[in-house]
């Protein structure tokens, strides 16, 4: 059998077209003797793990590559096949394809349906070959079967994917009455995968048979036991012992993507068969020579058995514990990894000052913003000294509240002194207790130096009781301008909004209301939260209720304004706890903007959103590159370590051309080629979300079921399958992350909708940060999620928690440009709270249809070259010196140094060494005449002519500026 996995066929790769015949084939050679037979027989030992082959169709290309009609499938088993087919090409090698599909659907996430049988033999041809009795086929010359065949590597089955017979099967159990369960050893070149029958190399093979492996200095080395339960395992356990390393089995557990120690339930059906992982750290100066130790493996109720391991460790050394040759599966020694799980502010966020505040509360000082805590642990006032232009952290302090933030859970209480604790210079936090009738209330908070706000009040019953609970956040009209969230687009605060849970539809448990230069945004989570799928997955993991604040059915929102406060308030409605039961009240104050705008670098950095050559980009005029997958320096998607010697040659002929390098990598979904992948799908659903199962032939292939398909490229063979909103894998991601920084040398990130918490965006952020010499770029692009698919999410909303660590936005595809029949565009508050990004301290990018030039040009963005053509504006920004003057946007709460005089007609000005610069942006439905006024008075305006945005035309001081609908003018004041 040797390394095939086989035990009758020699197993390779070939070539043909597999969106005809599949993936897979078995070649049988028809002898010479037989060319003139009228058909021939041939058992076909495929050791099948679909489903159901008997209803998949069988197909026969001879040697001359026509198919053969005359073919009759005559007993089809998961075992073998048997066929009979004529022999139209004479002797040779036939082919016998056996899992041909179609796929369906969209290119980009196909459906495969396996092809029915389907009866192409002549009836005529069936009778003269006897194969319409029943021992016909038994009686035909055979074609004997000698070799199995993928359409590539990666399809290929061997050597663990081929199942054992039922015989086979029966014999094993026989042999090994008395045991549990059996262990198989393999090397990293055998990953199981999720194939959960005996494979037939197993099935004879010697189990507990020691296992000889070779590593080299230096090096993670993974290794694996293969598990083969004989009854229900239950609760697996496994340690490798005797060997002089730090060892661990990567299988029961590990460390999370917050850092803490979590435990795996590991368990084996009867009949199955299961993968244990095993991660050896061999130093670099270890002694060459061989170690002997053993892998124990037990269950619960079930007696432990070992398996001899022999590992020789070579004279080579490796350097990063092998992780730059993905071949290793070294990487997977990051899924335990706390790179930047820390408590240090990254730029530019400073630490967050304490000091002691009057009647027992605490004065938390931050970028921009200041916390005072009062001594029950909730936040009493929310200031902003961000400048009305968003442009610096130092101007007037600006209250957000009108009044104490409160929760009620409608008795009183007796409040204990407030605790506080820094476990560095980034974070502070703090506890409280008090008690009530019946209640005990435990408050638990903290601040971060990004401005994120987290209460967690456990409400605690020492007697069945009932509760009403409510949130109260009442913020100042005057702040509160402007909403988005809880199936709201961004938009005006409305005076007056209801809402309830249904979360299985709506991923919707946060509302941001405010300015540009203060706001918030309240999310509403209780203990049991886990981070549901999003960017058309939404639905195969959607949010889970709090059960707090949904109460029993009557829990939602309610903002109502009067006498100058909106008052939001979460409530839970009647609640009933039972004596010993408790309810977590968590929300979440995210304090806008995070950070001060950067209007100069937003219009310096010229992006180039295409795969070319540094050198076509340089001519082009572009000083960014964003590249995405599917090209020749990262071509697959979601681990662009694969192609690091291209990806860093490319890097450094952009940067002798002063170009910067972002590549995409998101952590949503995972190539299958990724080397580690078969290891991944072994940990169940830690790493991979659950789901239904189909999509593309290769993930119906070898992922089995309970899976969500992702993205496909068919341009360079790509198949994705989708992760989890939280796991170890966010770990590797940001070891792999630093090591695209650090080693292969990128500026930074292009992220394409985001899987993760803010958590590991911040690490990401930090990782980024510390292996560089440069400040990082990470750009977020996001289709517009306020759909269906998406349970009606506003991107901004969604990803708001992110958005500290992230340089600039590319809300994008399926938004809203044009406000074509009086749809969300239509509303510039739309642009600004939904698109723009400035309510939180960032500056974006228009995709769809190459966005709206005018309107967009009011909030600093531009569109996505080479899509769009953006060097026109590009030249004029240069030739009025934009990235060197102020900005004043026509959000900001001050006078503007240039005003239009009406409210549909916006004006954005810059002010600097080009003078004064002001861009104007209709919303109107109708062409409007408007007269730019300053300070002074009416003023004259000089509009260059830009191509393809406006003609050079000069505006005499008074004169009246015709604007058309939906489009603008850049003009020089004066």
């Amino acid at each position: 059998m040797g390394e095939t996995g086989h035990p009758e066929l020699a197993c390779g790769i070939g070539s043909w077209d597999s969106d005809v015949y599949g993936n897979h084939r078995i070649l049988v050679r028809a002898a010479a003797t037989d060319s003139t037979a009228p058909a021939v027989a041939a058992e076909l030992p495929w050791r099948r793990q679909d489903p159901d082959p008997a209803a998949v169709d069988v197909i026969v290309v001879g040697p001359s590559g026509e198919r053969v009609r005359n073919t009759l499938a005559v007993e089809v088993t998961a075992a073998a096949g048997r066929i009979a087919f004529e022999p139209v090409d004479g002797p040779g090698a036939y082919a016998v394809h056996y899992l041909p599909y179609a796929h369906t659907g969209k290119p980009y996430y196909p459906q495969a349906a396996y092809r029915p049988p389907t009866r192409t033999a002549d009836p005529g041809w069936v009778h003269r070959c006897g194969l319409h009795e029943a021992f016909g086929w038994e009686k035909l010359p055979r074609a004997e079967a000698f070799g199995y065949e993928a359409a590539s590597a990666v399809d290929s089955f061997a050597p663990l994917g081929f199942a054992a017979t039922d015989d086979e099967r029966c014999r094993v159990q026989q042999a090994h009455g008395d045991e549990h369960f059996l262990l198989f050893g393999e090397d990293r070149a055998h990953p199981l995968g999720r194939y959960e029958h005996l494979p037939a190399r197993w099935a004879l093979a010697t189990p507990f048979a020691p296992l000889d492996v070779t590593a080299d200095r230096g090096e993670f080395y993974a290794v694996q036991a293969g598990v083969y339960a004989l009854q229900e395992l239950a609760d697996l356990r496994a340690e490798i012992r005797g060997l002089p390393f730090a060892v661990r089995c990567l299988s029961t557990g590990g460390v999370d993507a917050r850092g803490q120690a979590f435990e795996r339930h590991v368990s084996v059906s009867e009949g199955c068969a299961g993968a244990l992982w095993f991660g050896v750290e061999i130093p670099e100066d270890a002694q060459s020579g061989l170690y002997e130790g053993e892998i124990a493996v037990r269950a619960s109720g079930v007696p432990e058995r070992v398996l001899p391991l022999r590992l020789t460790v070579g004279q080579d050394v490796v350097t990063d514990r092998g992780a730059g040759e993905p071949w290793r599966l070294a990487r997977l020694g990051w899924l335990d990894s706390t790179l930047a799980q820390d408590d240090e502010p990254v730029a530019p966020f400073t630490a967050v000052e304490t000091a002691a505040a009057e009647a027992g509360g605490q004065h938390l000082t931050l970028l921009g913003r200041t916390v005072e805590l009062g001594p029950e642990g909730l936040p009493r006032r929310l200031v902003s000294t961000f400048t009305p232009t968003v442009t610096r952290a130092d101007g007037p302090p600006r209250d957000l509240l009108a009044a104490p933030v409160t929760l009620d859970i409608g008795r009183p209480l007796e409040h204990g002194p407030l605790s506080m604790e820094r476990p560095g210079p980034a974070r502070v936090r703090w506890s409280a207790r008090a008690a009530g009738d019946d209640v005990l209330l435990r408050t638990e908070g903290e601040l971060e130096a990004d401005g994120f706000l987290v209460v967690r009040a456990t409400v605690e019953a020492t007697a069945d009781t009932e509760l009403d609970v409510t949130l109260d956040v009442p913020v100042r009209e005057e702040v509160a301008r402007y909403a988005m969230g809880l199936g709201l687009t961004g938009r005006s605060c409305p005076a007056a909004f209801d809402w309830e849970w249904d979360t299985p539809t709506r991923n919707q448990d946060a509302f941001w209301l405010g300015d540009p230069a203060a706001g918030l945004q309240l999310s509403l989570r209780d203990e049991h939260y886990a981070r549901p799928l999003n960017t058309n997955y939404y639905r195969e993991k959607p949010l889970r209720t709090p059960r707090s604040w949904a109460g029993d059915g009557a829990g939602g929102v309610r903002l109502r304004t009067s006498e100058g406060v909106r008052r939001l308030r979460a409530f839970s409605g009647p609640l009933a706890l039972r004596a010993g039961e408790s309810r977590c009240f968590e929300f979440r104050l995210l304090l806008t903007p995070f950070k001060p705008l950067d209007p100069a670098r937003q219009l310096s950095e010229r992006y180039f959103h295409a795969y070319a050559s540094p050198t076509e980009i340089a001519e082009y005029g572009a000083n960014v590159a964003n590249l995405h997958h599917a090209t020749p320096p990262n071509p697959y998607i979601n681990d662009p370590l694969l192609g690091a010697d291209a990806l860093r040659s490319y890097t450094e002929e952009a940067h002798r051309l002063g170009i910067q390098v972002k590549v995409y990598d998101t952590v949503r979904e995972l190539t299958r080629h990724t080397p580690e992948l078969p290891v991944l799908a072994a940990l169940g659903d830690e790493i991979f979300a659950s789901g239904p199962g189909g999509g593309h032939a290769w993930l119906r292939e070898h992922l089995g079921r309970d899976y969500v398909p992702g993205w496909v490229a068919p341009d360079v063979g790509d198949v994705a399958v989708v992760t989890s909103g939280d796991s170890r894998w966010h770990n590797s991601y940001v070891s792999g992350i630093e090591r695209l920084r650090r080693v292969v040398g990128v500026d930074g990130l292009y992220l394409d909708d985001v899987a993760y918490d803010r958590t590991t965006m911040k690490r990401v952020r930090k990782a980024l940060s510390a292996s560089g010499e440069t400040p990082p770029l990470v750009d977020l692009h996001s289709c517009n999620q306020y759909r269906e698919p998406d349970g009606f999410a506003s991107s901004a909303n969604l990803y708001a928690e992110l958005l500290p660590y992230v340089d600039r936005l590319w809300l994008g595809e399926l938004f809203d440009y044009d406000g074509a029949d009086g749809s969300a565009g239509a509303d510039p508050a739309y642009w600004l709270v939904e698109i723009s990004g400035i309510p939180f301290g960032l500056m974006g990018e228009m995709l769809e249809g190459g966005g709206n030039p005018w309107r967009g040009l009011v909030f600093g963005m531009t569109a996505r070259a080479p899509m769009t053509d953006v060097r026109p504006l590009w030249r004029a920004f240069d030739r009025l010196r934009l990235p060197e003057a102020e900005m004043t946007g026509w959000w900001a709460t001050v006078a503007p140094p240039v005003r239009t005089g009406r409210d549909d007609v916006l004006a954005t000005t810059w002010e600097g060494p080009g003078g004064t610069v002001t861009a104007l942006a209709s919303w109107s439905s109708e062409p409007v005449d408007v007269v730019l006024t300053a300070a002074s008075g009416p003023v004259a305006a000089y509009a260059p002519a830009i191509e393809g945005f406006q003609p050079e035309r000069a505006f005499a001081a008074g004169e009246a500026v015709r604007v058309e609908p939906g489009r603008g003018w850049l003009v020089r004041i004066g």
